[in-house]
């Protein structure tokens, strides 16, 4: 039983780090520089961020299930939905927005001087819905003791943390990559990132709607 249930969260961590909507923000977030040099250790820092902060949200609402024994948290996430839609729209605007701004726009964006990105905080609120912090909890009540629920939610984490920091990676380092040597793909790109990130959030805008 504690196997199947440590295996179950593993394979679900990583399920759960390619939803659409998980893979449209992190690629948004990823390209916000597109095309500039960068160091490799920021930006791994910056591609883990997401993925920190909604395995942060995950393992706190889980603690919070083991004190409270409950499933308040499943509710919980039904409503935090419903405002995933609008920030994934936001987000595939803001990508967009990016092919209009001068060449000479100074940049200001908090994230330049601060320890923490927006990624971040944007990760918090993705780990507060979704259907993989809904399986996470209820692998967590199933759990025959704390013990085995903190693992569960420690090795779920582990597994986001490392798929989405290697995907944030890979595809920053790709699209800058490409942005680089032909700079028309920056413009591509950004407007493939928005629009995918716009259609996304209409579809959970939508979706969320049907089941409030």
């Amino acid at each position: 039983m504690l196997n199947e249930l440590l295996l179950g969260s593993l394979l679900l961590g990583f399920q759960h780090s390619f939803e659409p909507d998980h893979v449209a923000a992190v690629s948004v977030l990823a390209t916000e520089k597109n095309g500039q040099p960068r160091r490799m250790l920021p930006l791994i820092w910056r591609s883990s961020q997401w993925a920190l902060g909604h395995s942060l949200t995950l393992i706190s609402f889980g603690v919070l299930v083991l004190i409270l024994k409950s499933s308040l948290s499943l509710q919980v996430a039904g409503y935090v939905e419903f405002l995933i839609g609008p920030v994934m729209i936001a987000l595939g605007v803001s990508a967009i927005l990016r092919n209009f701004k001068s060449s000479t726009h100074t940049h200001t964006h908090i994230h330049s001087g601060n320890v923490l990105s927006r990624s971040f905080w944007i990760g918090m609120l993705h780990g507060l819905a979704g259907t993989g912090g809904a399986c996470a909890i209820a692998l967590t009540l199933a759990a025959r003791d704390a013990y085995t629920a903190v693992w569960i939610l420690v090795i779920q984490s582990a597994a986001i943390i490392t798929a989405m920091t290697s995907y944030g990676l890979l595809f920053a380092l790709s699209a800058n990559r490409f942005g680089t040597r032909w700079k028309p793909s920056v413009r591509a790109i950004n407007y493939v990132v928005g629009i995918f990130s716009i259609v996304i959030g209409l579809i959970v805008l939508v979706e969320s709607c049907k089941s409030l």
